[in-house]
């Protein structure tokens, strides 16, 4: 702008454009006692002003008490102005005291200071990057390092747990000097060897597998582990949402909870099973199950032929089962009996027929139902925990030997272990 402003007190915006404020002096409004002191002064000092501004600010001041409150402010202006003064110079505009527009004055609102447009719009989010695929560790089995910490861990925790429990059981204020926990758990063993129930060694079973083979007669070697004995204890022996809470597994292992029907084919078949693989742990989930399930569905322990829930890896590791598939016909059941067929054809085993897959305790009828059609001597079975079911009906109902043979068969197709 090339105007000059003087007297101004601000420049105040209104839409990209600037607006004079003028500074409005009010009229000085003179008192009867300052009238008398005005009249008072000697002539010789009123004479030395101009006639013309003596009139002018006489008159003002009368006017100030009636007139001049009803006057307007730019009339009160005007009038304390000589007649030159307010005399405009030419080419120069006529300055209005007035604002522009009669509508108040108010900030501009925030829509009207950031119009819609390509300067003001709004930023647009940037793209999320896609995230990369996660690709696991080839192996994520625990290195040498890391088991040696972990069973010394577990080894001394062991301890620890095993002197203050011990610790608890003596009288009050007492002690027992230089005698540790396992050398009393020991001594206090003796009173319970008469209860010990033996397990079958890999020799044995593979002994009577052998005989059975030899003679055509049937026999099941069946496991119970972790997920075995909570399908079994689910709103038996446990509740059912500690079943769930534990066995989160159990729906990849053919059963998913509740499922009753299934609970009670899968005790019916432990009930007739010729050789029971149980676990050696004494954990809660595994051996704290296994006997309170067998007396919650009235099976007598005392008769039954029990080995270790891992003979199907000490059949392998021993050489057993190398052995027992030689010269033999071999039946292959499971989610993955394809691929463990095409290992054991490459070991030189004969593969009389493959059945693939098994989805859970439903499809036992048509596994059952195709087994009967082959002409085989053993079957392999791979499928979780409707395998349990599988081999004691293959026995029973086919009259033949089967193998619950569970994850051994993953690690011969991953090449964690060689069939050789």
């Amino acid at each position: 702008m090339n105007r000059q402003f003087n007297n101004t007190a601000a420049f105040i915006p209104l839409w990209k454009k600037a607006v004079a404020v003028k500074i409005i002096r009010k009229p000085k409004v003179l008192s009867d006692k300052a009238s008398e002191l005005r009249q008072t002064k000697p002539e010789a000092v009123r004479q030395t002003k101009p006639e013309a501004v003596r009139q002018t600010k006489s008159e003002a001041t009368r006017q100030t008490k009636s007139e001049a409150t009803r006057q307007t402010k730019s009339e009160a202006v005007r009038q304390t102005k000589p007649e030159a003064a307010r005399q405009r110079k030419p080419g120069k505009k006529k300055y209005s005291y007035r604002r522009r527009s009669n509508t108040p004055f108010r900030l501009p609102r925030k829509h009207e200071r950031f119009p819609n447009g390509p300067r003001y719009r709004k930023a647009e989010p940037k793209p999320r990057q896609k995230q990369k695929p996660f690709f696991p560790p080839v192996s994520t089995e625990p290195t040498e390092t890391c088991t040696t910490e972990l069973n010394r861990g577990y080894g001394a925790g062991g301890t620890a747990g095993t002197e203050e429990e011990m610790a608890s059981l003596l009288p009050p204020y007492t002690v027992l000097p230089e005698v540790s926990a396992r050398e009393i758990m020991a001594a206090g063993l003796q009173l319970y060897l008469p209860r010990l129930k033996p397990l079958l060694r890999p020799e044995e079973v593979h002994q009577r597998l052998e005989h059975s083979l030899a003679g055509g007669q049937p026999l099941s070697v069946v496991r119970l582990g972790d997920g075995e004995l909570l399908a079994l204890a689910h709103d038996t022996v446990l509740p059912l949402e500690h079943a769930r809470s534990a066995g989160h597994f159990l729906t990849a292992a053919g059963m998913t909870l509740p499922d009753y029907h299934a609970r009670s084919i899968l005790a019916d078949a432990v009930r007739k099973a010729d050789i029971i693989g149980i676990p050696f742990s004494r954990l809660p989930t595994y051996q704290g199950l296994l006997f309170p399930v067998l007396r919650y569905y009235g099976i007598d322990y005392g008769p039954l032929i029990f080995t270790t829930s891992t003979i199907n890896y000490a059949l392998h590791e021993y050489g057993f089962l190398q052995s027992l598939l030689r010269n033999k016909q071999v039946l292959v059941i499971g989610n993955l009996a394809e691929e463990l067929a095409r290992k054991l054809t490459v070991s030189m085993v004969h593969v009389a027929g493959v059945i693939s897959p098994v989805n859970g305790f439903p499809d036992i009828p048509r596994v059952l139902s195709e087994a009967s059609m082959h002409s085989f001597d053993i079957a392999l079975v791979a499928s979780g925990i409707p395998a349990v079911v599988i081999c004691q009906r293959i026995a029973t109902e086919l009259g033949k030997s089967a193998l619950d043979f569970g994850h051994l068969a993953d690690k011969l197709i991953s090449g964690e272990l060689s069939y050789n």
